[in-house]
């Protein structure tokens, strides 16, 4: 499988005919909806949970206070923050126009090594990983 590289650029193939899937976020879901793509399956990820090692313990926990309470601001009053979603589509889709049902603003959650070990023996019998890591390492 080739990367497509970002959001845009996947989009972008997809529209050229140079992919037949992709995977992407809000607002490209809903562009996608507006012209006449079909979802194929849904996934929801706590961008949080990619955070560089090289981040200092207190700056680690100042980012998810904030992205915990932006979460909250966010659920609060969606409506109030569609455009800010929709900026990047330079008028292609309109606040209104946005699938709410797919923005999931939650509070950020660690990955408990139970989960990572579930999820990394699934990715291995996909081959999507050469199963070298440890939770240790990755995550914790």
């Amino acid at each position: 499988m080739e990367h497509a590289g970002p959001p845009h650029e996947r989009y972008q193939s997809l529209k050229d005919g140079k992919l037949k899937a992709i995977a992407i976020m809000e607002p490209f879901i809903s562009l996608a909806l507006k012209e006449g793509a079909h979802i194929v399956a849904v996934n929801f990820y706590r961008g949080s949970e990619v955070i560089s090692p090289d981040v200092p313990t207190d700056k680690r926990e100042a980012y998810v206070a904030s992205l915990n309470e932006a979460a909250d601001l966010i659920r609060a009053d969606f409506d109030r923050y569609k455009h800010h979603v929709v900026a990047e589509l330079n008028g292609r889709l309109a606040p209104e126009e946005l699938a709410s049902h797919f923005v999931h603003y939650a509070h950020s959650k660690p990955l408990d090594e139970k989960r990572f070990e579930y999820t990394y023996e699934w990715m291995k019998t996909w081959n999507l990983t050469e199963g070298t890591s440890e939770y240790k390492r990755l995550v914790a």
